[in-house]
């Protein structure tokens, strides 16, 4: 049910903050790994639009690996492959 509606769903500035906290209120990792990686992909905009005020601290942690693996994505470093801190949750399901 949760990899349908990840896949459905739009994430937007709007709704972003809303589904991060309620997908770690309710532990669904798909949901909070994609709007984790639509606010690394979106930084500048997000710290413009979004107050990160309600987050608790340990989420603010899961979205620093998210822009983390994003850098290492995108400067092809590869050397993650086996670092289970900055694996996706597709690739720890595995």
């Amino acid at each position: 049910a949760e990899a349908v509606y990840v896949k459905d769903i739009d994430i937007t500035m709007d709704n972003a903050i809303d589904n991060l906290l309620y997908a770690d209120a309710k532990n669904l990792a798909l949901l909070k790994e994609a709007v984790m990686d639509f606010l690394a992909e979106n930084t500048e905009e997000a710290s413009e639009k979004i107050s990160f005020s309600d987050v608790p601290g340990h989420v603010m942690k899961d979205l620093m690996v998210a822009f983390s693996r994003k850098e290492k994505t995108k400067q092809g470093n590869q050397d993650g492959d086996n670092n289970f801190t900055i694996m996706r949750v597709s690739e720890l399901r595995k």
